[in-house]
């Protein structure tokens, strides 16, 4: 090389070796014992940097040319100040207390301080790496977001992508991996969710103290006040003084897996700037999969860990614009992917603004040949149809809810449903079902369809024909959510149905992703299984016709929703959700045989306590007026089949029903019910044995109008109102547990053991 062509590179080499970084990497532990790792613990820079000790008390620092580490601090130790070369570093427990308890109101006002009113525009961009023996799961998204006072937090993708699966499935998008607001209630992490150390009403959880000040900052360290909280943090963070504001964050758990979580704050905004996390298997008991379904690809521990898998993700925020006239995104989702078909090419990636997103590189031959020989893409979408109850199968998707059931008038149901999916088409939609029942030895059917008339507010048109039968007092909400479960418990002891022919249109449609509503036309002809007759104006009705058109809305306010393609999912849910509807029937329209009107509403509210154990309530009303069969009329959900001693109705507990209130016992045409649930954290014997006590009250009080009008059958009121208390241990094996109920108050019977409903529970989240 010519000495000129050296002289010209000569600054660049200079400002390379001024810049150059010296990974140092060491543990830290305590010198009485050095099996004790102290975990985060703070190493200062004379640059005034700092880093963090993991839960194993290790540390990976990159000291830029000159820099060095000036303090080690950590809460019950002595300061370390002087450092020997040498990879482990051992802490001093100090004598006396070494730290400075803090008010909680000054974290109050740390929290009420980070992020000042205003609205915000920016951009993420960040890479979730899931190691395994077998290929590694790599997600990355580039995201621009909106942070407003109107909508909240939103955002819109402009690339996502898994490597080698070419199909985006609703997880991908919705799954939150890290927390992006520290001062909310809860921090979720994995559909986990931990107590916040730093929400008003959460501080009072934690003990602060501050470990280290200086002219620049304040190190605070957080731990639960009690010891066994198992949903809560340990961490430090450090409070630059001259904003006021979080400089980092650092967290760590230690329990059912283990995590390292480091956030870094801008200190302008006060907003994340930085995220790392790390996720590895810890002492079990807990599922750890992105996908679910017991797949591999994307798993980093089964309930009882197996393997060395770990996720490491990075995060970084940048492109911040802070004024209050960012207005929120005009579609009010929490998140938005406008093409859920989009092919991001692997180029995208090696093209954008942070290095990290393409640090790592696997053989992307090797990868989409083992993805397409253990069929993965397929069995991912199949899980994410599994979720809803549903198995794909070409443009088709099957309802597993309709393949087997139960019940007494039946006997053995066996059956197929259909509903074709976004690979048919995403604005148009067809399905259909059939079934026979072995005992009754009649085949039941339906067909539907629909058309989507505007994505964004998720309107569909739809039309139907059911062939069917139903139980007599089932009321159903139109607006309410899929549930799924394997088989419904009640089924199985009803014995009481009508048989109806129905066939009608309908109109869904969300006035916000909050605010759904359905209105519904039907012709209804209804026939019965017994000898049962309404009496009306003189003319006795075993079989007759309805006409009524039905309008029901469902409100959840503190729910979020995503909208993916041209299809809108549930994001995140929270309570209450609230539903209304009004039905009425119409007399001499489309030879309507009677006039009447019902009326239906419910609110559910659940309330998450602070040491893992949940409450929920659920109040229900429902009147109706004018000449209504009992058909139409309300139950309150009885499931207790009719025989005489306790072993013999031993069958399956419902989900919200009264289990010692004995089947036809009751109908109404005014009921008003109150269900009480509070289940406590569940009993760890083993990593899969994991029972959960429920501690039930249930209530309800009616009345009913003109019961003569009801022939060839007898029931009672609950003017007086009806009350039951019980317990259920869930989980036992397999999904399975046990359920005990007892029934007091003034419907209580002679009969002690009539009294008393011994049943089993199954719960089996797939």
């Amino acid at each position: 090389m010519k000495i000129q062509h050296f002289l010209g590179f000569l600054p660049f080499i200079i400002a390379l070796n001024i810049n150059a970084q010296s990974p140092i990497k060491g543990k830290i532990v305590d010198s009485s014992n050095s099996e004790k790792n102290i975990h985060n613990a703070v190493l200062i820079t004379d640059q005034q940097r700092y880093f963090f000790s993991n839960s194993l008390g290790e540390f990976s620092v990159q000291l830029r040319q000159g820099e060095k580490i000036d303090r080690l601090v950590s809460k019950g130790y002595q300061t370390l100040d002087t450092f020997s070369e040498v990879s482990i570093l051992k802490m001093t427990p100090a004598k006396s207390e070494n730290s400075k308890r803090i008010n909680r109101d000054e974290i109050d006002l740390i929290a009420e301080n980070q992020v000042m009113s205003t609205n915000f525009s920016f951009k993420s961009q960040s890479k979730t790496l899931i190691s395994s023996s077998e290929f590694d799961f790599v997600l990355r998204k580039d995201i621009h977001l909106k942070l407003t006072e109107e909508e909240g937090l939103q955002r819109t993708y402009k690339a996502l992508g898994v490597d080698g699966l070419d199909e985006v499935v609703p997880k991908l998008v919705n799954r939150d991996i890290n927390p992006f607001n520290w001062f909310q209630t809860y921090i979720e992490i994995f559909d986990h969710e931990f107590v916040s150390p730093f929400h008003k009403l959460r501080t009072h959880l934690y003990d602060f103290h501050s470990i280290y000040e200086d002219a620049d900052v304040k190190i605070i360290s957080f731990e639960p006040l009690k010891k066994g909280f198992q949903r809560s943090f340990k961490g430090v963070l450090i409070l630059d003084k001259s904003t006021s504001k979080l400089n980092s964050l650092k967290a760590t758990l230690d329990g059912d897996f283990k995590l390292d979580l480091v956030t870094n704050f801008h200190l302008e905004t006060g907003l994340p700037e930085k995220t790392q996390l790390t996720i590895n298997p810890g002492a079990g008991g807990t599922k750890l999969s992105f996908f679910g379904g017991g797949l591999s690809f994307g798993r980093i521990q089964k309930k009882n860990p197996d393997g060395e898998a770990q996720l490491t993700h990075q995060q970084v925020y940048y492109d911040v614009m802070a004024n209050d006239t960012v207005s929120p995104f005009p579609k009010s989702f929490s998140k938005i992917l406008e093409d859920k078909n989009q092919e991001v090419p692997e180029e995208y990636w090696t093209d954008v603004e942070h290095s990290f997103m393409n640090e790592f590189e696997q053989n992307t031959s090797e990868l989409k040949a083992y993805i397409k020989e253990e069929k993965i893409e397929k069995r991912v979408k199949r899980i994410s149809s599994f979720d809803g109850g549903y198995l794909p199968v070409s443009i088709f998707d099957v309802d597993l809810t309709r393949l087997f059931k139960a019940n007494s008038y039946e006997g053995i149901r066996l059956g197929v449903g259909v509903i074709t999916n976004e690979s048919f088409s995403e604005k148009f939609r067809l399905g259909g079902f059939t079934a026979y029942g072995f005992k009754d030895e009649t085949v039941k059917y339906g067909f539907n369809g629909g058309m989507l008339l505007d994505a964004d507010s998720s309107t569909w048109l739809n039309a139907f024909y059911d062939n069917d039968i139903e139980e007599v007092g089932m009321n159903n909400y139109l607006t309410d959510q899929r549930v799924y479960s394997l088989f419904e418990p009640r089924l199985v002891n009803i014995t009481f149905f009508y048989k109806y022919e129905k066939y009608g249109l309908s109109l869904q449609h969300n006035f916000t992703p909050q605010l759904m509503s359905e209105f519904k036309v039907d012709k209804n002809k209804i026939s019965q299984t017994t000898d049962y007759a309404f009496l009306n104006d003189g003319n006795l009705f075993d079989d007759y016709d309805l006409t009524t058109a039905t309008f029901g809305l469902r409100w959840t306010p503190n729910y979020t929703y995503s909208k993916i393609g041209k299809r809108i999912y549930i994001n995140d849910k929270s309570t209450p959700e609230v539903s209304a509807q009004v039905s009425q029937s119409f007399k001499g329209v489309m030879d309507g045989d009677f006039s009447f009107t019902k009326l239906s509403a419910k609110i559910d509210y659940d309330i998450q306590h602070n040491w893992g154990s949940h409450s929920s309530i659920e109040l229900g009303g429902d009147v109706g007026f004018g000449d209504i069969p009992l058909m139409q009329t309300f139950h309150a959900f009885p499931n207790s089949p009719n025989k005489e001693t306790i072993l013999n109705r031993f069958s399956v507990a419902g989900v919200k029903s009264f289990e010692t209130m004995y089947f036809n016992e009751f109908f109404s045409t005014k009921l008003a019910t109150l269900h009480l649930k509070h289940t406590l954290p569940p009993f760890k014997i083993t990593n899969t044995i994991q029972p959960e006590l429920v501690l039930l009250s249930r209530h309800a009080i009616g009345d009913f109008d003109n019961p003569e009008q009801h022939q060839n059958i007898g029931f009672n009121t609950l003017s007086k109102g009806y009350n039951e208390a019980g317990f259920e241990l869930n989980k036992l094996f397999f999904g399975f547990g046990l359920s005990f109920a007892y029934r007091y108050g003034a419907y209580h019977l002679p009969n002690l053991e009539d009294n008393m409903s011994f049943k089993f529970t199954f719960y089996l989240k797939l």
